[in-house]
C-alpha cells in the first residue's frame, strides 16, 4: 500500500485520490502542507458535483486521525479587516527565520539562496514584540483555532511565530487601522502644507528613528536612493503594525482652517511681496502608499502670482478693442443679404397677420351693413331698431379696429395726395369718409335710424382696406422671391441700358438708327438697392393720384350741396361716403401685385429677375441687344467639314497647333478643337504672346514657331502666300462654309473648312426678338464667322445681326460703369435667360397697363354715376349691396385682363 512520504504512515483511499492530482505533476516541498482538513464551522466550504459527495464525513475522520499542530503559514495580511478567502487544497508555507523581514520577503526562495551563499552565522533569537495598541476587537469575533499540521514536531518551538491576532469584521466602523490613522495624519499634514504655501515655507519633517534589523542582508544594504539619501528598509504593513520600533511618530495635528481659507488667505494688492525663500533639501521619502508633496531640487515654495494693474494702459486697451471688435461684430451682426432677407421675412409675417385680421373685420362690418339695410336678421343684443345707439357704437368700434389694422394703407394713401404717389390713396379716402359717417350715425343714433333709406358703408371701406393689404402682401411676395433668387450664390449678370454718348456713337456706326437703346450685360457682384428698386414708384400710381383728386372733389361737392340744400349732416356724410366707396376700386393694389408676382415667376423660370416697374419701363424701350457669339453657337454647333494640308505640312501638327492656340481663347472653336483632341490638354504646346484681332484671327508663338490663324484677309495682311480664290470657293461651296487658314513660320500649313448649325432653343429666342423688332450686336472671337453666316444659320432677316469689329469691341470694354445706372434685369449668362426676362417684362408691362386702364375707366364711370345721383338728390340712399356688386364686377374684370395679358 502506498505510504505518505512525510510521516511514513499508510495513506487512506481519499489521500490516494488527492495525491494523484497533487503530487503526480510536481514534487511538493516540505514547506507546503495541506490545509483543508479542519475548516471553520461558521464558514463551511460548499462542494458540489461528483467529487463533493461525503466530503464532510471524510474531513471529520481525517481531523480525528491527525494530532499534530499546524505551523503558521506566514502569509501576508493586508490589514486586520481582510476577509478570509477560501483556501486552496495546496498552499505555500515559508519557513520562519530569525529576521522578520526575511520571513516576509516577497521571494523566500531567492532570499534562501542568498543566505546559502553567505557563511553561516548563529541564528539570533527574535525579540518578543508587543502587540500594537489598537481598539479591542468586537466580542462577537472569536480567535481562530490552531490548525494541525502534517509537518513533524521536530522543529524548535521558538522558531514559530506568535499566534494570529483575532480577525475583525470587514469595514468595522469603530476600528481604525494604524495605516489608516497614518494616512489621515499625512493627509492633514498635506492640507496644512498647502495652506501654508502662500504664507510661510513648509517645515521640514522631523527625522524618524528606524529600527534596522541586526541580521540585515547585504542586498538590502546595497540599495540606494537616486537622490543620494539612504532608503528605509522595506517593511510590510503586517510587520509594521506589530513592531513598536517601526511605528511612525505621532504628527501634531494642525489647526483647522476655515473653508474660505483652504486655498490660502487673500493678500492686499498694495502689500509688498515677500522674497522667495532659498530652496531646502527634500525630506526623506517614506515607504507609504501616500507621500506628501515635496519640492524639487532647487525649487522654492510657490509664490502667489502678482495681480495685473487695475486699469490697462490706454494704448494697450485700444489695441485690444481693435483686435476683438471685428470678430464680435462678425458674430453679432448679420451680413447685408441676411439682414435684408430677415427684414423681408418680418414684413411678410406682419402683412399676413394684418390681412387675416382685416379680412375678419371686413366680414363682420359687411354683416352690420346688411343688417342695417334689413337684408340680414339682427342679433338680439345689437338690434338697430331696438337699440340703435349700441348698434352704431359697435359699428364705430369695429371700423376703428379695421382702421388700426389697415394703418399702413391709411398712412401711404393719405401721404400719396402730396408726397409719393400711391395706389392706396382712394381706399384710404373711402375709409376716412366711412369713419365720418359712422361717427355721425352714433352721435345721432335715433335720428339716423329714423331716416328712411339711409345706409352704412363701413363694410365697403373695411373691405377696401383688406384688399389693399392683400395687394401689398402679394407685391412683397414677388420682391422676396426675386431677392432669394438673386442671393442664392449663383453668378449673375446685370443688364444695363447704355447711356454713354461715345459708346452709342461707336455702336451705331453701322446701324440705320442713330440713337438706339442698347442693352449691355456685365458681371454683377452685389444686389445693392434691389428691394428699394423693386418697390419703387409705378406708372399706375401716378395715374391713380390724378384720378383720386377728381374723386375727392366730386365727393366734397356732393356733401356741400346736400348741406346747402338743408338735408342735414346725416345725408351729407352718407353722400360723401357713397361717392368715395363707389369710386375707390377694390383692386387698387391687387393689379400691381398680381402682375409683379406673375412676372417674377415667369422670369425665374429662365433664371432672370426684373426689379421693379422702372426696370420694366427701361426694358420696354430696348431695341438693340449686345450678345456674344457663344450665346448663339455652342461647341456642338460648330462642325469640322474638311482639312486641307499644303506642302510641308502634317495633319497631326496642324490639329495640335490649332488646338493649342484656340485653347487660350474663349470662343466656340475652342470647344470644337478640344473635342477633336479628346480633352487631352496635356499634349498641347505652350502658347506665348497670344494676340487676338476681332474679325481677323490670332497670332502667337508655339513650339518656337510663329503661328498665324485667321481669315484670308488677315493672312494677306501678314504676307502669307495663299491659294487662289477659286480654290477657296470650291471647298467652301460658294461661301456656304467657313474657311480658316493656318500658317506656321510664314508658310501656309493647313486650311480648315468649318460649318455652323443653329440650335433649336436659340432659334426660338431669336424669333421672339424678331417679333419685337430687336437687333443684335454680336462680339465674335471666331474670325471665320460673319453676320451673313449667322443670318443663314438661323434664317433671320438681313440687318438684324451686326458683328462688331475690333474698334467697337474696345469701345464696349472701355465704357465706364456708372453706379447710378438702373439695373434693368439680373439674368444668368445665357441667351435664353436674357431673352426670357425681356419677354416676361414686356408681358408684365402690357398686363399692368391694360388692367389699370380698366380700373381708371371704372373710377370715371363711378364719378359720372355719382354726379348724376347727386343732381337727383338720391346719392345718400345708395345701399351697401349696390356698391358691393358694382365694385366686384369692375375688380374682377380688371384682374381678368391682367391675367390674360400675361398668359403664355
Amino acid at each position: 500500500m502506498p505510504k505518505d512520504k512525510n510521516n511514513g504512515r499508510e495513506m487512506t483511499p481519499d489521500e490516494k485520490f488527492r495525491s494523484f492530482f497533487s503530487t503526480t505533476a510536481v514534487d511538493i516541498p516540505e514547506e507546503m502542507t495541506r490545509r483543508d482538513e479542519d475548516q471553520p464551522e461558521e464558514k463551511p466550504e460548499k462542494r458540489f458535483g461528483l467529487f463533493g459527495r461525503g466530503k464532510a464525513k471524510q474531513e471529520a475522520d481525517e481531523a480525528a486521525e491527525e494530532q499534530l499542530q499546524e505551523m503558521p503559514t506566514g502569509e501576508v495580511r493586508l490589514g486586520e479587516d481582510a476577509q478570509p478567502e477560501p483556501e486552496a487544497d495546496l498552499e505555500l508555507m515559508l519557513k520562519p527565520e530569525a529576521d522578520p523581514e526575511q520571513e516576509l520577503a516577497p521571494w523566500p526562495f531567492l532570499e534562501k539562496e542568498a543566505e546559502d551563499a553567505q557563511p553561516e552565522a548563529p541564528a539570533k533569537k527574535p525579540e518578543k514584540k508587543s502587540a500594537p495598541q489598537t481598539a479591542e476587537p468586537p466580542a462577537a469575533v472569536k480567535p481562530e483555532t490552531p490548525r494541525q499540521s502534517a509537518v513533524p514536531a521536530a522543529r524548535p518551538a521558538e522558531q514559530h511565530s506568535t499566534a494570529k491576532p483575532p480577525r475583525h469584521p470587514k469595514n468595522a466602523p469603530e476600528v481604525l487601522l494604524p495605516q489608516e490613522e497614518q494616512e489621515q495624519q499625512e493627509m492633514a499634514q498635506l492640507k496644512a502644507m498647502i495652506n501654508g504655501l502662500s504664507d510661510q515655507k513648509p517645515e521640514k519633517p522631523a527625522p524618524r528613528a528606524e529600527a534596522a534589523p541586526a541580521a540585515e542582508t547585504e542586498p538590502a544594504e546595497s540599495k540606494k536612493k537616486p537622490s543620494g539619501a539612504p532608503l528605509p528598509a522595506a517593511v510590510f504593513a503586517a510587520v509594521k503594525e506589530t513592531a513598536p520600533e517601526l511605528q511612525p511618530e505621532p504628527v501634531p495635528q494642525p489647526e483647522k482652517q476655515p473653508v474660505v481659507d483652504f486655498f490660502g488667505k487673500a493678500q492686499s494688492e498694495d502689500a509688498p511681496q515677500a522674497p522667495l525663500a532659498p530652496a531646502e533639501e527634500p525630506a526623506a521619502k517614506e515607504d507609504t502608499m501616500s507621500l506628501p508633496l515635496l519640492l524639487l531640487d532647487g525649487e522654492g515654495p510657490q509664490q502667489a502670482p502678482e495681480k495685473a494693474p487695475a486699469e490697462p494702459q490706454p494704448e494697450l486697451k485700444a489695441e485690444a478693442e481693435d483686435a476683438v471688435s471685428p470678430e464680435e461684430h462678425a458674430e453679432t451682426e448679420l451680413t447685408e443679404p441676411e439682414a435684408t432677407a430677415d427684414k423681408l421675412h418680418r414684413m411678410s409675417a406682419e402683412l399676413t397677420l394684418r390681412c387675416v385680421l382685416g379680412g375678419i373685420l371686413a366680414v363682420v362690418l359687411l354683416h352690420f351693413c346688411l343688417v342695417s339695410d334689413g337684408l340680414l336678421p339682427a342679433m338680439a343684443a345689437l338690434d338697430p331698431d331696438a337699440a340703435p345707439a349700441a348698434f352704431y357704437g359697435a359699428n364705430l368700434l369695429l371700423l376703428a379696429a379695421s382702421l388700426c389694422v389697415g394703418f399702413p394703407v391709411l398712412r401711404d394713401g393719405l401721404n400719396g395726395l402730396r408726397g409719393r404717389p400711391s395706389s392706396e390713396t382712394m381706399p384710404a379716402l373711402a375709409a376716412v369718409a366711412a369713419l365720418v359717417q359712422a361717427v355721425t350715425a352714433m352721435l345721432n343714433a335715433n335720428v339716423y335710424r329714423g331716416t328712411t333709406g339711409i345706409s352704412l358703408l363701413s363694410g365697403m371701406a373695411a373691405l377696401g382696406l383688406f384688399l389693399a393689404l392683400l395687394g401689398s402682401r402679394v407685391m412683397l411676395a414677388a420682391v422676396k422671391g426675386g431677392y432669394e433668387l438673386v442671393t442664392n450664390g449663383v453668378e449673375f449678370e446685370g443688364a444695363y441700358r447704355a447711356k454713354d454718348k461715345d459708346l452709342l456713337r461707336a455702336l451705331a456706326r453701322d446701324l440705320e438708327q442713330k440713337d438706339p437703346w442698347v442693352l449691355l450685360s456685365r458681371p454683377m457682384k452685389e444686389a445693392d438697392g434691389f428691394v428699394e428698386q423693386s418697390l419703387s414708384e409705378r406708372a399706375s400710381e401716378r395715374r391713380a393720384r390724378k384720378v383720386s383728386y377728381i374723386l375727392l372733389g366730386v365727393a366734397l361737392l356732393s356733401g356741400v350741396l346736400f348741406l346747402l340744400a338743408g338735408a342735414g349732416w346725416n345725408k351729407a356724410a352718407a353722400a360723401m361716403a357713397a361717392v368715395l366707396c363707389m369710386g375707390a376700386p377694390l383692386s387698387s393694389t391687387l393689379i400691381a401685385g398680381v402682375a409683379s408676382l406673375r412676372l417674377q415667376r415667369a422670369a425665374a423660370a429662365v433664371g432672370a429677375v426684373v426689379p421693379g416697374w422702372q426696370a420694366i419701363e427701361q426694358l420696354g424701350g430696348i431695341d438693340t441687344l449686345q450678345i456674344d457669339a457663344d450665346d448663339l453657337f455652342t461647341a456642338d454647333s460648330a462642325q469640322l467639314e474638311d482639312i486641307r494640308i499644303f506642302k510641308g505640312g502634317r495633319i497631326d501638327r496642324a490639329i495640335l497647333y490649332a488646338a493649342s492656340v484656340l485653347n487660350e481663347s474663349h470662343g466656340t472653336l475652342k470647344g470644337l478643337f478640344r473635342q477633336i483632341v479628346e480633352e487631352r490638354t496635356d499634349i498641347l504646346f505652350p502658347v506665348k504672346d497670344l494676340e487676338q484681332h476681332h474679325g481677323l484671327g490670332f497670332s502667337a508663338w508655339c513650339d518656337n514657331n510663329r503661328i498665324l490663324m485667321g481669315t484670308r484677309r488677315y493672312l494677306e495682311q501678314e504676307g502669307v502666300p495663299l491659294p487662289d480664290e477659286e480654290y477657296e470657293m470650291q471647298h467652301s461651296k460658294n461661301g456656304e462654309l467657313q474657311i480658316l487658314y493656318l500658317a506656321v513660320s510664314g508658310n501656309l500649313h493647313a486650311m480648315f473648312v468649318l460649318k455652323y448649325v443653329g440650335g433649336r432653343n436659340v432659334a426660338r429666342s431669336l424669333a421672339v426678338l424678331q417679333k419685337e423688332n430687336i437687333r443684335l450686336l454680336v462680339t465674335c472671337q471666331d474670325p471665320s464667322l460673319t453676320a451673313h453666316h449667322i443670318t443663314e444659320a438661323y434664317r433671320l432677316p438681313e440687318g438684324m445681326i451686326t458683328v462688331l469689329d475690333q474698334e467697337q469691341c474696345n469701345a464696349i470694354k472701355a465704357a465706364p460703369a456708372d453706379p447710378e445706372d438702373t439695373c434693368c434685369m439680373i439674368h444668368l449668362k445665357a441667351f435664353a435667360s436674357l431673352t426670357g426676362g425681356l419677354q416676361a417684362a414686356d408681358q408684365a408691362q402690357n398686363a399692368e397697363s391694360s388692367a389699370t386702364t380698366v380700373q381708371m375707366v371704372s373710377v370715371l364711370f363711378s364719378i359720372i354715376i355719382a354726379a348724376l345721383l347727386t343732381s337727383a338728390g338720391s346719392i345718400w340712399e345708395l345701399s351697401v349691396a349696390t356698391v358691393l356688386m358694382y365694385q366686384a364686377a369692375w375688380s374682377a374684370l380688371s384682374i381678368a385682363v391682367c391675367a390674360l395679358k400675361q398668359h403664355n
